[in-house]
């Protein structure tokens, strides 16, 4: 029989009773909101943007050390929250450390992983919201020049509105995911259900690494993806509930937990990376 979650962690408690101060995040270059930013509260993930670049925080939080990280802009750090409701954000050129060109034929796809239904679920339970991504090693198998094509993943949802997003990651020296290879959010909506979702990923041009990548999902802490188990007490945790299957020990899968990835002993993600030549 399948089990519903995996605890990660303890699940958040939020009092609701605390005053929330809104602010607003926009690009200097264009004035455009910033969505789904990281928000940093004495160096913890504690909320996102929502997608019109608003972000709220409590009034405890009002001087502490914050930090905000957006993927494709310049970090802001150490920053004053007294008489400020809007910041803005630097545009940070992308580059990477080697590239290399070539043209895509798109004659035959190979798949690495496997989607089916697991026998485990994976959600964002997270005392002060310390755990914030799970991500799965791709190897490459191969001695020719593939790119990124597809994610498929599947996940299920209480409700409907949730959103998650997609980051790709490069594989470090040490073996732990390391450089972020794209810079725009790669967001998936996400419907009421068990479902199974395909993500484009061919835009992002990425040849497949030598010693391959690693793919994260990202819970974003937005009130949208939160799920009460107990709403009188106002506790949650962040939803879809990602499918995995139970391990023994390590084989693929990681999970980010007080800014450091560690390796994940009792499941793998049930997940499907797909290239094309």
């Amino acid at each position: 029989m399948k089990a519903k979650f995996i605890i990660l962690s303890f699940l958040f408690y939020y009092n609701l009773s605390q005053g929330q101060n809104v602010f607003c995040l926009k690009s200097s270059e264009n004035n455009s909101p910033i969505k789904y930013a990281y928000i940093y509260v004495d160096n913890k993930i504690t909320t996102y943007s929502d997608s019109l670049g608003i972000f709220k925080l409590n009034d405890n939080h009002l001087n502490s050390n914050i930090k905000i990280k957006a993927l494709g802009y310049k970090t802001l750090d150490s920053l004053s929250l007294e008489n400020r409701t809007k910041f803005f954000m630097e545009v940070e050129p992308f580059t990477l450390d080697s590239v290399f060109i070539t043209q895509k034929k798109h004659l035959k796809n190979y798949k690495l992983g496997l989607i089916k239904n697991g026998n485990v679920g994976i959600v964002c339970t997270a005392e002060h919201n310390k755990i914030s991504q799970v991500s799965k090693l791709f190897l490459n198998e191969f001695d020719k020049i593939t790119y990124l094509d597809k994610l498929e993943f599947k996940a299920l949802c209480s409700d409907k509105n949730r959103i998650i997003s997609i980051v790709v990651y490069s594989v470090g020296k040490n073996g732990k995911p390391n450089t972020i290879l794209h810079n725009n959010n790669l967001i998936c909506y996400l419907k009421k259900g068990h479902k199974k979702y395909e993500i484009d990923l061919s835009h992002l041009n990425i040849i497949f690494p030598k010693n391959g990548v690693f793919i994260a999902l990202n819970y974003i802490f937005l009130d949208q993806n939160k799920s009460y188990t107990n709403k009188k007490h106002n506790w949650f945790y962040y939803e879809p509930s990602l499918d995995a299957i139970k391990v023994k020990d390590y084989t693929d899968s990681w999970y980010y937990i007080n800014n450091v990835w560690e390796k994940s002993k009792i499941y793998s993600l049930s997940m499907q990376l797909i290239l094309t030549d």
